[in-house]
């Protein structure tokens, strides 16, 4: 049976789109062959519809690939950016956690002591662990009702100064340190060491005294 052109127009855009059944395809192919009115036909159809609808699809999906290129490059970026401020802020608490964590060393811990030079008093610490030192300029103190010029301080260290930065140390640097120079032998009564609050002794009604007087004072070198 001789199908109509008629017919095979009608068929032509679901046969170009590859929607027809095995059967259907069979048969437009087998007329595309004998007739070339419909085959011009075809030809057209596929410059017209098929191929303009293509390129349509190609550009929205390079569209589509370069915004979520650009949302991923986005997201990406603020994560970098957050992993690194969380970063910073951590190593940041970490380094002030050990810097501000003090510890008093002791007087008697073989580390601090007063050496004596051509008569003047200096203090001396031994070690590669020191964090600072925390200490009043001599000062006219009434200790039991005299009036003696007394020179109080003390060593301490930190986590960062312990554990830290002897990793970075040269390993030929000295570890005797001479720390201050406190005064002269004959000018200085008593050197006080210990653990004090380090407000300026200047200010108005700062009670001295009591501070030479506090239980983790004690006198290290008296004249």
């Amino acid at each position: 049976m001789k199908i109509s052109c008629n017919i095979i127009k009608d068929i032509l855009p679901l046969y170009l789109d590859g929607v027809v059944s095995d059967d259907t395809r069979q048969m437009v192919e087998e007329h595309l062959r004998t007739c070339d009115q419909c085959r011009e036909e075809a030809v057209t159809l596929k410059q017209d519809v098929v191929l303009p609808a293509s390129k349509s699809v190609r550009l929205a999906e390079t569209e589509v690939v370069r915004g979520l290129k650009k949302k991923l490059f986005r997201k990406k970026f603020l994560v970098s950016a957050v992993s690194v401020i969380i970063t910073i802020a951590i190593l940041a608490g970490v380094y002030s956690y050990m810097v501000m964590t003090e510890t008093c060393v002791p007087y008697n811990s073989g580390k601090v002591w007063i050496e004596k030079e051509n008569g003047a008093l200096y203090v001396v610490y031994e070690g590669d662990d020191l964090g600072g030192t925390v200490s009043f300029d001599p000062m006219e103190v009434n200790v039991d009702g005299e009036e003696e010029t007394v020179f109080s301080f003390y060593c301490y260290t930190t986590l960062w100064s312990e554990y830290v930065e002897p990793l970075f140390d040269d390993e030929t640097e000295q570890t005797r340190k001479r720390l201050m120079y406190v005064g002269e032998e004959d000018e200085i009564d008593r050197i006080c060491y210990g653990e004090f609050d380090s407000d300026d002794p200047l200010t108005p009604g700062y009670d001295y005294a009591s501070v030479l007087a506090g239980p983790d004072m004690e006198v290290v070198w008296e004249k």
